[in-house]
């Protein structure tokens, strides 16, 4: 009988770290649009938290505004499944990374802070995408960038651009 109680606790703790192992509290996505001439010049930043509160943070000609928004269920089931289909928990940052660098255009960033108990005394491990990914995860991280972007509001995106 004790056996069998080791073996089943032994299963729900491991299952326990591997569930949590992709549980994240907050995300922090960045886009510049890069060397352009002043007046076209412009960048956001977009956070989300694990239960779904969200800014937008949007820069262009040197002023900056806030916009808070919410992910609903379904916001935040698909920004799940986009984090996990983009291999960004089980794959390095610099495995991640392109030799090639970079020469103009826009960039982007994504800075993932991860779950912790609340009581340990360190900081929380936080994974950060390099902004020139490997072909071989570029697709999957464009469409997680995609999704993220999506979950803002377009009501926010057009105050934020001042349409």
């Amino acid at each position: 009988m004790k056996k069998i109680l080791f073996l089943f606790l032994s299963i729900m703790i491991c299952s326990t770290a591997i569930a949590q192992s992709n549980k994240w509290s907050s995300l922090s996505y960045s886009y510049s649009k890069g060397p352009v001439s002043p007046e076209y010049q412009y960048n956001y930043t977009i956070n989300i938290n694990d239960n779904g509160t969200g800014t937008l943070i949007y820069t262009k000609l040197s002023a900056s505004d806030e916009y808070e928004f919410k992910v609903g269920k379904k916001g935040m089931k698909k920004l799940n499944s986009a984090l996990k289909k983009s291999s960004i928990f089980s794959v390095s940052p610099e495995e991640m990374k392109s030799d090639q660098n970079l020469i103009g255009g826009p960039s982007k960033g994504l800075s993932v802070t991860m779950w912790q108990e609340p009581n340990l005394d360190q900081r929380p491990t936080v994974i950060e995408t390099p902004s020139n990914i490997n072909d071989t995860y570029l697709e999957n991280m464009n469409s997680l960038y995609d999704t993220i972007e999506r979950l803002v509001p377009s009501s926010v995106w057009t105050k934020a651009k001042g349409e």
